[in-house]
């Protein structure tokens, strides 16, 4: 079993902004933390569109001005991009409370993948990219403003579905309600995930891997296997384990991690679910040389020499992507 970090993904659209400069520590979940080190999620739904509460309003009982109110039933209608985003920031959001007390969300990815940061931006119309770490070579995608926060909150209240997301997001609520003194009630997601919506392909986006293995040993008969996994910590297991049941995968647990692990004589489901639903950053160069290995082996036993050949090309492009993406 392997527990890698994982690749990312796009090219740049837009130039980057100027750099944050040193890091900064974090109050989160009554821990310091440091900016684009995630808390509670490591390396840290998929249900069709009406289980859930697409439009998604918030109570909020003091303090509201006319623009709030406004805010108040802010709507997302794009519910590709909205299920997609969703479990992209299941895999790689931040909620930080600074120890001022002051308030952000912030998904820190690949600088060599920093257009899909500049698409959820054009994409929701609110928050600020910007460079996170030369030497790491990481851009983030940022929230500070509470108009930002509130459409943010409208957006994911209700949908999580990871249980250390979840816990993240109420202490992080209990912090904007006290700052901002409003009292927007915490919703609970009641909904499993399905196939049905772009959650996985967000997910996937954020944490998925694609692996080929080859094992061409003279004295053993010549084979190939693919895997799909998804990895997260061991108190998501509930989940995971859901996930493993829907996706007709097997679940490992090790090192406090648990992951998901799809392989080759179960992944059609999860070709045509990728079909369906195309990954939106540079890992989808990775799934498409993944994909190309899938057509080859699928329903062989043997392998010619010539197959073998065009799946060692393949493995070693999926190790080329995955040192630089």
């Amino acid at each position: 079993m392997m527990l890698r970090a994982l690749p990312k993904l796009h090219c740049m659209r837009e130039h980057p902004g100027l750099s944050f400069g040193p890091l900064k520590s974090y109050f989160l979940l009554g821990k310091i933390q440091n900016e684009g080190q995630p808390a509670g999620n490591f390396i840290n739904y998929f249900s069709y569109y009406n289980e859930y509460n697409v439009t998604n309003k918030y109570n909020i009982t003091k303090n509201l001005g006319s623009s709030e109110t406004i805010r108040e039933v802010y709507n997302f209608k794009d519910n590709l991009f909205k299920f997609w985003f969703i479990g992209f920031l299941e895999g790689k959001g931040l909620f930080l409370i600074t120890k001022s007390g002051d308030l952000e969300f912030k998904i820190v990815h690949s600088s060599q993948d920093a257009q899909i940061l500049f698409f959820i931006k054009k994409k929701l119309g609110f928050g600020i990219v910007r460079i996170q770490d030369k030497i790491k070579n990481n851009h983030c995608y940022k929230i500070k403003d509470k108009n930002g926060l509130l459409k943010l909150i409208s957006i994911i209240n209700g949908n999580l579905f990871l249980n250390s997301n979840k816990e993240q997001f109420k202490l992080w609520l209990i912090a904007f309600n006290k700052k901002y003194e409003t009292s927007i009630v915490y919703s609970e997601n009641i909904n499993k995930p399905n196939t049905l919506n772009t959650w996985l392909c967000g997910y996937t986006d954020a944490i998925g891997r694609f692996i080929l293995t080859i094992n061409n040993k003279p004295e053993e008969n010549i084979s190939a296997n693919l895997n799909y996994i998804l990895i997260q910590k061991i108190n998501n297991y509930d989940q995971i384990k859901y996930l493993a049941e829907t996706l007709k995968g097997k679940i490992y647990s090790e090192f406090g991690l648990c992951n998901v692990t799809v392989n080759t004589t179960n992944l059609s489901r999860i070709i045509k679910y990728f079909n369906l639903y195309p990954l939106k950053t540079k890992k989808s160069i990775i799934y498409l040389n993944w994909k190309k290995s899938y057509l080859l082996i699928k329903n062989k036993k043997h392998l010619t020499n010539k197959e073998l050949n065009l799946l060692i090309i393949y493995k070693k492009n999926l190790n080329r992507l995955e040192r630089i993406i």
